[in-house]
Order: structure tokens, then C-alpha cells, then sequence
């Protein structure tokens, strides 16, 4: 065989092997509002927490071993930023049980001393979360959660007793059956649902 016919043939394999290696690659999020997170050297594991929920019963990070999550951090009394937050997330559940997509969600107060169960039972009420998939999770101290959010997602919790605000992460956290946090979507500005559906929809689909 010639140089040139050998060098036409390597290229075309080359070509080849570039043009399947999609098939071996983790899907890649299309949006600009979707931060892939598998992409690090760093895996992102979701710590230790206990609290109770939304009915007082209690509940704990290792009820959501071998399940896809979303979690969130709110408060009640929240004068900003939950107010795009909570209704955001509103219509992503309403989106996934409507696509059938098995992944639960889970929002923490970072205002437990005053957001009882009830008080957080009555929030997702007035915003018409349903409970079929989502819950709302108190009981725990305030330096607990800051831990919990700073050490599993990296988002530090800060009180403003000036404005009675407390500033919060303002993004929606995936977690995998595994319990690292895999995605992280804007769930204010630029909150992209169409985008998020379709990646749930790959991840999930990409694992069976």
C-alpha cells in the first residue's frame, strides 16, 4: 500500500473513532443556564442532614439514597428572591410528573427557628406545590443547614438582620442516585425550563 493511500486510511479511522465518541461521553447540558458539574475534578457529595417534614415526620439525607433530587433552600418569610424561586420550581414539578420523570424534590428552610412544619406545609400550599414528590424540611439548627448547603453545594447562607432577609443560593441542585451533585440550574433569572426538562429527561434516560 502507497504512503498516500495509507495516510488517507488512517485518517478516515481517526475520523471515525472522533465521530462515535459521543456514544462514550456523559450527555452535555445545551443550555446556558444548566452548570455541569461532572465536568470537575471535584465531586460534590451531599452531607449528612436530619430534619422533619412539611407533617412533622422525620426525615433525613438517607431517605434520598438511590434517588434522583432537586434541592433548593428557602424561607418562609422570604421578600426576595423565593418569591421567582418557589413558583420557578412550581413549574418544574408540575413539568416532571407530567413527563413522568422519577426525581423528587427537597426544600430546605434557612430560617428553622422559624419556619415550623406547619408554617412550611402552609408555603407550599399557597404556592400549589404538590406534596406528591416534593417536600419541605425544617427541624434542624441554623448552623446546621449553613453547613449542610456550604459543604454539599458550596453555598454559603448569610443572615442581613438589617433588611430581615437572609441571602441565600438562588440555583436548584441536582443530585444523583449516588448522592453527588451533578447539575446546577439558575432557578431565578434566566430560569430555563424547557432546558432542564430535556436534561432530566437525557440523564435519566442515559442511565438505563
Amino acid at each position: 500500500m502507497g504512503n498516500k493511500k495509507l495516510i488517507l486510511l488512517l485518517s478516515i479511522l481517526v475520523l471515525g473513532i472522533s465521530g462515535c465518541s459521543f456514544l462514550y461521553q456523559s450527555p452535555q447540558p445545551k443550555s446556558e443556564s444548566i452548570i455541569d458539574l461532572t465536568t470537575q475534578e471535584e465531586v460534590w457529595k451531599v452531607t449528612q442532614l436530619s430534619g422533619l417534614d412539611e407533617n412533622g415526620n422525620e426525615w433525613s439525607t438517607d431517605d434520598m439514597a438511590g434517588e434522583w433530587w432537586l434541592a433548593k433552600t428557602i424561607f418562609t418569610r422570604c421578600p426576595t428572591v423565593c418569591m421567582t424561586m418557589t413558583p420557578n420550581m412550581v413549574l418544574l414539578q408540575e413539568a416532571i410528573l407530567e413527563e413522568g420523570l422519577d426525581v423528587k424534590i427537597v426544600s430546605f428552610t434557612v430560617d428553622p427557628d422559624f419556619d415550623t412544619p406547619e408554617r412550611m406545609k402552609a408555603y407550599g400550599e399557597g404556592y400549589g406545590a404538590s406534596f406528591e414528590n416534593w417536600q419541605f424540611i425544617t427541624g434542624y439548627s441554623e448552623d446546621e443547614i449553613a453547613e449542610f448547603a456550604g459543604d454539599s453545594f458550596k453555598a454559603p447562607i448569610v443572615k442581613v438582620p438589617e433588611q430581615e432577609d437572609i441571602m441565600h443560593s438562588t440555583r436548584f441542585f441536582l443530585v444523583n442516585r449516588e448522592g453527588h451533585v451533578v447539575r446546577m440550574y439558575n432557578g431565578e433569572r434566566d430560569f430555563d425550563l424547557a432546558a432542564y426538562i430535556e436534561d432530566l429527561t437525557v440523564l435519566l434516560t442515559n442511565e438505563k
